[in-house]
């Protein structure tokens, strides 16, 4: 008996189905499912975003950059993503590999602020303060109202002992940010350190009213 062609047009897209249904999987399965149903590049990465997305959120942040890491194989200069495993790393504590990756996603994508706001931050973090400073400057010319990124110009300015470029730099933050509660006691410290002792504890003052409110 001849046997009848099989119709297989819709197998991909319920395959497709069955492996995000299934994401929640071991990362193992994930691979194993891309090889037997041979899904398409583009499937592939989206499975494979969807995954890491929800794999960061669990806190499972080792196999959301296993997720990641399988989309780069494929997309080496995907920015979002790479802008996602460079905050993975942050949080890891691994702050060479975050370097290293949110150096590229600036060079891959030189406007996105978010990027050179963390990448400023590492090299703050990694005692790098000429650098930090070019990068978080580079923040704020892109997003004018980034007040974390003003914050932490105060404190690479205050690092060096330029006490006016730090109250500057905290003014601003809190012009944008009127409940920054670090930024009013870096003010007031700063205000200390330069003798200005009446506009110190009114910086002081207005955190610890801050601070009780929150509490």
């Amino acid at each position: 008996m001849a046997i009848k062609n099989i119709d297989t047009s819709g197998l991909q897209f319920f395959l497709r189905a069955v492996i995000i249904n299934l994401k929640k999987l071991i990362n193992k399965c994930i691979d194993s499912y891309n090889s037997l149903f041979q899904l398409d590049p583009e499937s592939v990465c989206e499975v494979n975003n969807e995954l890491g997305d929800d794999l960061e959120k669990t806190g499972n942040l080792e196999g959301a950059i296993k997720a990641y890491r399988r989309i780069l194989q494929t997309e080496p200069t995907n920015a979002n993503v790479l802008l996602k495993l460079g905050k993975i790393y942050i949080r890891l504590g691994r702050n060479s590999d975050a370097l290293e990756t949110l150096r590229k996603v600036t060079t891959i994508d030189e406007q996105l602020p978010e990027a050179f706001y963390l990448l400023g931050s590492v090299y703050f973090s990694m005692d790098n303060s000429s650098e930090a400073e070019a990068a978080l400057n580079r923040a704020v010319d892109l997003n004018p109202g980034y007040s974390e990124a003003y914050y932490k110009l105060g404190l690479i300015a205050d690092a060096r002992d330029d006490h006016d470029g730090a109250i500057t730099a905290y003014l601003k933050t809190v012009s944008l940010r009127p409940d920054h509660v670090k930024a009013y006691q870096s003010l007031g410290f700063a205000c200390e350190a330069k003798g200005l002792r009446e506009e110190a504890v009114s910086y002081f003052k207005k955190a610890m009213e801050m601070e009780q409110r929150n509490s």
